[in-house]
C-alpha cells in the first residue's frame, strides 16, 4: 500500500470529531488575531526551495506555507499554516482538515489553532488536534467551518512541529494537505511543494 493510501487510512482513524458547540476553546476575536497568527509571510532561504504553494479546485483556493524561513535546524521547530478561501460563490463548509507533514516530525502539543468565522466574526482558537506519526495532525468539525466570498470568510489552520526527533539526515522534505468539504469528494495533496529545508552539521550541501 502506498504512503498516500496509508495516510488516508490512518487519518480517518486519527481524526477526532469535535462537537460544534465545543470546538472553539479560548477564542480570541479577529482584532486580536495577529497576536496568535503573527507574520503571514513565508520566506525561503534558497529560492529554488519553495516555502509556499497554492492549489485551486472549483471555487476553492488553498494555500499552505511555512511561517518564516523554511530552513530549519535539526533541533528547531517548524510551523505550517494553511488558509482556505473561495474566489466566488457558492459558500463552502470545511468538515475536516489534515496537515500531512513529513514523517518524523513531532507535533508540538497544544500548538494547533484555527481561525474561522464564529459568532459573527473571525476568531482564532487553540483546538484539540489528533496527531499521528503516519498522518500528521487532523481536525474534524461536524458543523463545518464556513468559507465564503461574502465578507472574505476564510479558514486558517496552523500547527507547529518539532524536528528534534527527526530520524533523517539533513535535506529537503515536502508536505501536503487533505480536506473534506461538504458536498465534495475528499481532496488530498500528499506533496504540495511546500518544502522544509532541514539543515545541520556534517557534509550535506544544505548544512549551515
Amino acid at each position: 500500500m502506498s504512503r498516500t493510501s496509508l495516510r488516508r487510512v490512518a487519518s480517518v482513524a486519527a481524526a477526532t470529531t469535535l462537537l460544534a458547540g465545543g470546538l472553539f476553546a479560548t477564542a480570541t476575536t479577529a482584532s486580536a488575531q495577529s497576536s496568535i497568527l503573527g507574520d503571514f509571510g513565508s520566506s525561503a532561504s534558497l529560492p529554488d526551495i519553495p516555502a509556499s504553494a497554492t492549489v485551486k479546485v472549483d471555487n476553492l483556493s488553498i494555500t499552505k506555507s511555512i511561517v518564516g524561513s523554511n530552513s530549519i535546524a535539526i533541533d528547531g521547530t517548524v510551523t505550517y499554516r494553511t488558509t482556505i478561501s473561495v474566489t466566488d460563490g457558492p459558500d463552502r463548509l470545511i468538515k475536516r482538515l489534515v496537515d500531512l507533514n513529513p514523517i518524523g516530525l513531532v507535533y508540538v502539543e497544544g500548538s494547533a489553532t484555527v481561525t474561522a468565522w464564529q459568532n459573527g466574526e473571525l476568531a482564532t482558537a487553540y483546538v484539540d488536534a489528533s496527531a499521528s506519526a503516519d498522518v500528521g495532525v487532523a481536525l474534524d468539525n461536524a458543523a463545518g467551518w464556513l468559507v465564503s466570498a461574502i465578507g472574505n470568510k476564510s479558514v486558517t489552520f496552523e500547527v507547529t512541529y518539532s524536528v528534534k526527533e527527526f530520524n533523517f539526515n539533513p535535506g529537503i522534505f515536502d508536505s501536503g494537505l487533505a480536506i473534506e468539504v461538504d458536498g465534495m469528494a475528499e481532496l488530498e495533496w500528499p506533496a504540495m511543494g511546500v518544502k522544509l529545508n532541514l539543515v545541520g552539521s556534517g557534509n550535506s550541501i544544505f548544512s549551515s
